[in-house]
């Protein structure tokens, strides 16, 4: 990691990346964050979480019930969950292509964390790495901790690594991140070649609670008919990455519900996608997508009928022979 903090000439570069509103809009909140020390970014049963401690009741219920030590230790249960994805438009050379999905990391939650995660994907072969956002805890802040943390778990990755930013993270991590070998895609995007066929990757910047993300831009040079994977931190942009044609989304966020009933049935969510949405495989209209429960947890180092995950999707062309 870097010794010195980015300077505010990177960060303002980073506005001809996102475009100029996108920029000028999360940075406007991202201060007012830092300003009212996090308060209000919640929405659904989170909108008024601090105005009561509801991750101190969290944890007070599960250690009263005598759920606490298992809820922790299936924190680190990261399973790795493979995932085919059988595109119509995938050309022929990029059958199996495989893209590793990392998200919801909050990679500052516990020291044994980064350690664990790296045990979980080293043995795995894909062909890039995908992270859906949320490297830290906290949703404002000093984030050094939990970057030096998100290094820490991709320093023996030797794939190509590309990044989108969640509702917990700053612009500030970006240029630090990207001096440690990660690519973000604030709405923009990547290609990759076989030959004389192309898979083009798109991220767009956080849609949840900065709305900065911008589709245009994102596919700014992106042939339409070619086929095309989404990273969104949250699945709520489901609609209109359909309407936009894209093939395969992958997000996050949602962390599955993180405790939830036996057979996985979440108990508080934001309300800012169905819960179809929530977890799992599902499909809008030509769209697939895939939200993941997340590779870490939020606030509490706990889970409950709700592991993490790491998740290898395998594109298959439809028309392999």
């Amino acid at each position: 990691m870097r010794d010195q903090p980015p300077q505010p000439a990177e960060i303002h570069a980073l506005a001809q990346r996102m475009g100029n509103r996108e920029f000028t809009a999360r940075l406007q909140l991202e201060q007012q964050m830092r300003d009212r020390c996090g308060a209000g970014q919640g929405r659904g049963a989170f909108r008024l979480e601090h105005l009561w401690d509801m991750y101190g009741c969290i944890r007070l219920c599960l250690k009263v019930s005598r759920f606490w030590n298992r809820a922790h230790r299936n924190y680190f249960d990261i399973q790795v969950v493979r995932n085919e994805v059988v595109l119509d438009r995938l050309p022929a050379a990029f059958d199996g292509f495989t893209i590793l999905q990392l998200t919801d990391l909050h990679a500052d939650l516990h020291p044994d964390f980064p350690a664990a995660v790296q045990r979980v994907i080293a043995p795995l072969s894909y062909d890039c790495m995908a992270l859906t956002g949320d490297f830290r805890t906290c949703t404002f802040g000093d984030h050094s901790g939990a970057t030096r943390a998100s290094i820490e778990i991709l320093k023996d990755v030797t794939a190509p690594r590309f990044a989108t930013l969640g509702n917990h993270d700053s612009l500030e991590k970006v240029p630090i991140l990207e001096a440690a070998g990660l690519q973000f895609l604030l709405n923009e995007n990547s290609v990759f070649r076989r030959g004389g066929d192309a898979l083009y990757l798109a991220g767009i910047d956080d849609p949840n609670f900065y709305k900065s993300h911008n589709f245009e831009r994102a596919l700014a040079g992106v042939p339409e008919a070619a086929c095309k994977v989404l990273l969104s931190h949250s699945p709520q942009t489901y609609r209109e990455a359909s309407r936009r044609g894209f093939d395969f989304l992958m997000a996050g966020h949602t962390h599955g519900g993180q405790i939830c009933l036996p057979g996985g049935r979440v108990l508080v969510h934001d309300h800012s996608s169905p819960r179809r949405l929530l977890s799992g495989v599902w499909r809008e209209g030509q769209m697939q997508g895939y939200t993941s429960r997340g590779t870490g947890a939020s606030r509490l180092p706990v889970r409950l009928n709700c592991p993490p995950e790491v998740t290898l999707h395998v594109l298959r062309c439809a028309k392999r022979v």
